[in-house]
C-alpha cells in the first residue's frame, strides 16, 4: 500500500467569466496576450485554446470591418519607417511587412502570402495594433 496522497489537479479557471471581464475592461489585444500567458500555465486546457481561437476570430473580424474591406490598402507607418528596430518582428511579420508597398490591397496580400488567409489577416491586424502599418480610410 502506498501512503502517497492522490495528486489533486489545480482548479481550472472559469475562462468564460475571465475572458468576458477582460474584454470589457481591457479590450481584445490585452485579453489575447493574457490568454497566451495562461496557455503556459495550462497547456492542455482545451477550453483555453478555444477562447484563444474565438478571440483571434473576433480580432480578424474587427480588422476586416474597414469600410473598404479586402480592397483596403495598408501602408507602412511613419513610426515604423523611422524606428523599425523597436518593433521586434518575427519572421512571419517581417515577410508580410516586406510585401506592403502601398499598392497591394489586403486581397492581393493574402494571395501573395505563403500563410493561410486567416493567419495573414491576423498578422496584419497585429501589425496595425502595434502601429507598424496603417490602413487609411
Amino acid at each position: 500500500m502506498s501512503t502517497a496522497a492522490n495528486p489533486i489537479a489545480p482548479p481550472v479557471p472559469e475562462w468564460s467569466r475571465l475572458v468576458g471581464d477582460s474584454l470589457k475592461q481591457y479590450g481584445p489585444w490585452h485579453t489575447h496576450a493574457k490568454l497566451l500567458e495562461a496557455r503556459k500555465a495550462y497547456p492542455d486546457d482545451l477550453a483555453l485554446r478555444g477562447y484563444v481561437e474565438i478571440l483571434r476570430n473576433a480580432i480578424v473580424r474587427e480588422f476586416l470591418t474597414h469600410p473598404k474591406g479586402m480592397q483596403a490598402v495598408p501602408r507602412l507607418s511613419a513610426e515604423f519607417l523611422t524606428n523599425f528596430d523597436r518593433f521586434n518582428l518575427n519572421a512571419q511579420e517581417g515577410y508580410l511587412v516586406s510585401l506592403i508597398d502601398g499598392r497591394l490591397d489586403l486581397q492581393k496580400l493574402t494571395i501573395l502570402s505563403p500563410f493561410d488567409p486567416f493567419t495573414t489577416m491576423f498578422i496584419l491586424a497585429k501589425l496595425q495594433q502595434e502601429r507598424a502599418i496603417t490602413v487609411p480610410q
